[in-house]
């Protein structure tokens, strides 16, 4: 880790300033870094959020994995542009139904039920 240097000031006195010929140099780096990490990686896969912030209010999402066993069935909304988004997924094929039957009521649009593959 050398050549990086302290980002926060020692003092409150102290100025911290960056002339835009050091900024371009040090955001030039940052994106060059983030691109080596990107394709050392590899292809990227969206991921559903784990959490949703409404307002002042933190919504975590935690699944068990003895629930995540349990699951059978996706459901995936298609919207009139062909986008997709996985809305839920359910145990049995008798909760699928009745979950996207009360989408496209409430909603309307295309839902599909896909299978999980085992």
């Amino acid at each position: 880790m050398t050549g990086l240097r302290r980002r926060i000031a020692r003092s409150p006195t102290e100025p911290n300033r960056t002339t835009n010929t050091e900024a371009t140099q040090k955001l030039f780096g940052l994106v060059e870094r983030a691109r080596t990490n990107g394709r050392e990686q590899g292809p990227l896969v969206p991921v559903e959020a784990l959490i949703t912030v409404d307002k002042e209010e933190w919504v975590w999402q935690v699944v068990d994995r003895d629930v995540l066993e349990v699951l059978s069935h996706r459901l995936v909304f298609e919207s009139s542009a062909g986008k997709r988004r996985e809305i839920l997924m359910t145990a049995g094929i008798d909760a699928a139904m009745d979950a996207a039957s009360k989408i496209v009521e409430l909603d309307g649009g295309c839902v599909l039920i896909e299978t999980l593959d085992p």
